[in-house]
């Protein structure tokens, strides 16, 4: 990931902070709670005027470059259009800094668009409408005139269900069905670069996972497990603190010696040195505090740019109240009749905005071994 200081930002100049503002202007921010305060106008130009600079002194062309790519990233990613029709919701608290850093490393460094899946036992149909924020942002950047964007999948369900003790031969084979179905669908939608990872989580990862925990003072694991309970499938407290400091390491960490590492099932292979944008579910919102919090207390990474969709369950599992199976679908066993939770509802109808239910089966129904 392109490196950045913590120093002070040149001047933005004053066409650029008014354009940069008009975009950030209203943009939704969440917290702790569901209620989203549109970012006001004010705090947009005073964020702008505190961004941390690149480590590069800017030249005049650098700059000018700096100053086409800035708005165009934050356009493509948390824009007008891409709230309304891109099925994005805003950022996260403290997103806005972050996101201005990554928008400003993309004039220099390919712009890697993150999506990351957890484990699940049953993945549902809507988790690939996981992919479609992403895949429409780097869209518009495309439109726009950006051309070094490249979406990435990493399916951390390796991990998440070691962690959380799912069985690993049933989240290993729903984990292949689901980056078999992602690579279908990368490559039917087009043109952006894509790639499917899927995680491991040897002996390294799991000893780095307990050193983070271990370094935590009483007070932040405190919090941690306060801010985060009833969230992510961990069982009991250890879990729920290996859990979030999983997500350190693959979100922060991707470039030292404690990474995750990750092997490329399907696509092209991400771009190295990346400005990197995750997007993720509402939820991720929590988690994104939690990432600041480790690194507060124990010297990881800030946590970097995070975009939120809109799906308000996490889209690898299953919703309660009621969702469709990815495997039933394949199977034909629609189950019209059955209830279904709101957010399964929401996310489906995004996904079959872009394909019905039968050119969609169409489109994913091959062999598992088929497309690699």
């Amino acid at each position: 990931m392109l490196d950045v200081s913590e120093g002070a930002a040149p001047p933005l100049g004053k066409k650029q902070e008014n354009l940069l503002a008009a975009i950030l202007r209203g943009v939704p921010v969440l917290g702790h709670d569901n209620e989203a305060r549109p970012l006001a106008e004010e705090e947009a130009r005073r964020l702008l005027r505190t961004a941390p600079a690149p480590v590069f002194p800017p030249s005049a062309e650098e700059t000018a470059e700096l100053n086409r790519t800035r708005p165009r990233v934050l356009h493509a990613v948390v824009g007008p259009e891409a709230r309304r029709t891109g099925y994005v919701h805003g950022l996260p608290r403290h997103g806005v800094p972050p996101l201005l850093r990554a928008a400003g490393a993309a004039a220099r460094a390919p712009l890697v668009l993150r999506v990351v899946y957890g484990a699940s036992t049953q993945v549902p149909l809507r988790a690939l409408s996981y992919v479609l924020p992403a895949v429409r942002m780097a869209a518009r950047l495309a439109g726009s005139g950006h051309r070094d964007c490249h979406v990435q999948v990493v399916l951390a369900g390796p991990l998440g269900g070691r962690l959380n003790a799912l069985g690993e031969e049933t989240v290993a084979e729903q984990t292949e069905l689901l980056a078999h179905c992602l690579q279908r669908l990368l490559s039917f939608l087009g043109p952006a670069a894509h790639s499917v990872y899927r995680a491991s989580a040897p002996p390294r990862v799991l000893g780095a996972l307990t050193d983070l925990v271990a370094a935590l003072p009483p007070d932040r694991r405190a919090r941690i497990l306060r801010r985060l309970e009833g969230k992510g499938g961990a069982r009991h407290e250890e879990q729920t603190l290996l859990y979030a400091a999983a997500h350190v390491l693959v979100h922060d960490r991707a470039h030292d010696r404690t990474h995750v590492p990750l092997t490329l099932r399907h696509g092209t292979p991400a771009p190295a040195d990346p400005a990197v944008i995750d997007v993720g579910s509402l939820q991720e919102r929590h988690f994104h505090d939690v990432r600041r919090w480790f690194a507060r207390a124990t010297g990881a990474d800030d946590p970097g740019a995070l975009i939120l969709t809109r799906h308000s369950v996490p889209p690898y599992t299953m919703a309660r109240g009621g969702d469709l199976a990815l495997r039933d679908f394949l199977d034909g066993r629609h189950h019209e009749d059955d209830p279904l939770a709101a957010a399964a509802r929401h996310d489906l109808r995004h996904l079959w905005d872009l394909l019905p239910p039968g050119p969609l089966r169409q489109l994913l129904d091959a062999p598992v071994g088929a497309a690699r």
